[in-house]
């Protein structure tokens, strides 16, 4: 992007440390504060904790760097269809909140992978979902370091690898000192921040050229504008359908499997508050993703007649947002610093979150079962959970800048990691809603789901063709440098996953292959959850007496009853 980062100004600087500053605070305060206290409150604050913080960290934990930079991204170049899957995201976390949360939090669990013990008695299965969930969250955590970092490094002297080692030293500091309570407060405080950046992009946008509604129009004549794309084809990229299944599977898979998730609503006082945390949460990313979505459709319209990307100014799609910035509030002083701040806030988020999880799991799950840790006193389990999340912070450090020198690796990396999350959260649905399947049976339907889910996201990242970017005009610039064109630029954020070659005929591509990559996570979930009931027909139903009552749907468990085996069933 040329000399762009001389427009990074003192005062630029100043607002981006402040907001880095702030982050660090707040985590050293809730140190100074717990000091003395157990794991419990490390890693839940408690379980008492304030339904609107705890709302707001949710959230934060949801809306990534990648979120801002890449929606965005995608509504300047591929259109609004994507928009749509917040109505999914809607209708997942209503189907959370009425099959999983009922059942999960009065068991007052740590990790949620706990109910895997509770329903089956399988330490073995539980140890098996924790250990491919902890990797799962380690891909992401690599991969949301990096991305942002490289675009950041487009508009600031920061190289990319000084500025991972900076997310992930502060990210570790104050997650490791201040716990989950840290976490909740740094998120709520880097919300607001994110909501002011993406703010600021609007408004300016707006006014280049000439408010709202003409931006509105320049984006519909370019044919950005599509909400209901009725096509039925699961082929199909973008369409109403696949874009619902989308939000659907991500609202059943981040508020109701996810452990980063589970520890923000399963930390406050009651179920009634932690349903409040719900609606507010669900509200808040409906509203956030809009925003981004829109500044996305924003910066199209003011760039409408001269796209950055053809024409050589920057070198992926997912630096239109921080170009933007750059060109257009430049001369502001701070608000390009501001803007960093956002991008960074959405990383701290999602990263803090994450740290916190991961020690809660691998403590939880993996080290406390065993008889070595068994007894351990609370001040030394706080102790060893504080040195897992720093660990983890290096790790995801090194991840994050390996994932540099993959180059397009990164894009079937993050796939992989998709796909691994439906299965785990078909195996989470399978033993609320599935009262009949052993552990036997929902172990073979969750691996079933994942190497289902894996061949289809490899063969589609090696044999499907990119998709196709809409119309992209250079007219309007006065001194194009075409170094990149638009069928040529491709981009590492996990909008999609792409053929590296795209001129590749798809007509004798087999057909699983060309599914929309909005499927992939449903299809695991459902793989898994399906599979489990299948496999219990060869090797036998559950008994009657051997299933909890407090790890099952109710309803369910009286189909259950109504069904009355009283022996295991064999083909």
């Amino acid at each position: 992007m040329g000399d762009t980062a001389a427009s990074f100004s003192v005062s630029d600087y100043l607002v981006f440390t402040a907001s880095l500053a702030i982050s660090f605070g707040i985590g050293v305060y809730q140190w100074w504060r717990s000091r003395g206290r157990g794991t419990d409150d490390f890693l839940m604050g408690g379980g008492k904790m304030s339904p609107f913080p705890v709302a707001l960290s949710l959230l934060a934990g949801i809306v990534s760097a990648i979120s801002i930079l890449g929606n965005s991204s995608e509504m300047y170049y591929y259109g609004s269809q994507l928009w749509m899957n917040v109505f999914g995201v809607m209708l997942g976390a209503t189907l959370t909140a009425l099959l999983i949360m009922p059942i999960i939090y009065p068991l007052k669990l740590i990790s949620i992978y706990q109910i895997l013990e509770v329903r089956w008695k399988s330490p073995l299965l539980r140890k098996l979902v924790t250990v491919t969930q902890v990797g799962n969250i380690f891909i992401f955590l690599g991969i949301a370091m990096y991305a942002p970092s490289l675009a950041i490094s487009s508009i600031t002297p920061i190289p990319t690898n000084v500025s991972i080692i900076v997310l992930a030293v502060i990210c570790s500091l104050y997650a490791s000192l201040g716990g989950a309570k840290a976490v909740v407060y740094t998120d709520t405080f880097q919300t607001f921040v994110m909501f002011a950046g993406v703010i600021v992009v609007i408004i300016q946008g707006c006014a280049e050229v000439g408010g709202g509604t003409n931006s509105w129009n320049i984006d519909d004549q370019h044919g950005r504008i599509e909400f209901f794309n009725m096509d039925p084809s699961p082929l199909e990229r973008h369409t109403f359908m696949t874009t619902l299944i989308l939000g659907t599977y991500f609202g059943l898979n981040t508020y109701g499997s996810s452990q980063v998730q589970f520890q923000r609503w399963g930390s406050v006082g009651t179920l009634r508050e932690s349903y409040m945390v719900m609606v507010a949460s669900v509200v808040c990313l409906v509203v956030m993703w809009s925003l981004i979505n829109y500044a996305g459709l924003v910066v199209f319209s003011v760039y409408a007649d001269c796209d950055p990307l053809t024409a050589g100014y920057i070198e992926k799609p997912d630096q239109i947002l921080v170009y933007f910035v750059v060109d257009k509030l430049g001369y502001l002083p701070g608000v390009p610093g501001l803007f960093v701040a956002a991008v960074y806030s959405g990383v701290l988020s999602s990263v803090s979150s994450s740290l916190n999880a991961i020690a809660a799991m691998i403590w939880t799950d993996l080290l406390q079962p065993t008889k070595r840790f068994a007894n351990t006193s609370e001040a030394k389990a706080k102790n060893i959970t504080v040195a897992i999340s720093m660990v983890s912070g290096i790790g995801a450090m090194v991840i994050g800048i390996l994932a540099g020198s993959m180059g397009g690796l990164v894009q079937v990396s993050y796939a992989i990691s998709g796909a691994i999350a439906g299965p785990i959260a078909g195996l989470v649905l399978t033993a609320i809603l599935c009262p009949w399947v052993k552990s036997l049976s929902a172990t073979l339907g969750m691996l079933c789901g994942l190497l289902f889910n894996m061949w289809i996201v490899v063969g589609n990242f090696l044999y499907a063709p990119p998709p196709t970017k809409l119309p992209l005009s250079t007219e309007g610039c006065p001194d194009a440098n075409f170094t990149t064109t638009a069928a040529e630029a491709t981009t590492f954020l996990p909008l999609t996953t792409t053929s590296v070659d795209p001129h590749h005929d798809s007509s004798d591509v087999f057909p699983l292959y060309l599914l929309s990559y909005c499927l992939f996570g449903a299809i695991g979930l459902l793989t898994s959850l399906v599979m489990s009931t299948v496999f219990s027909c060869f090797f036998g139903f559950t008994q009657l007496s051997d299933v909890p009552e407090k790890a099952v749907n109710k309803t369910c468990l009286r189909f259950f009853h109504w069904l009355k085996p009283e022996k295991p069933y064999l083909l």
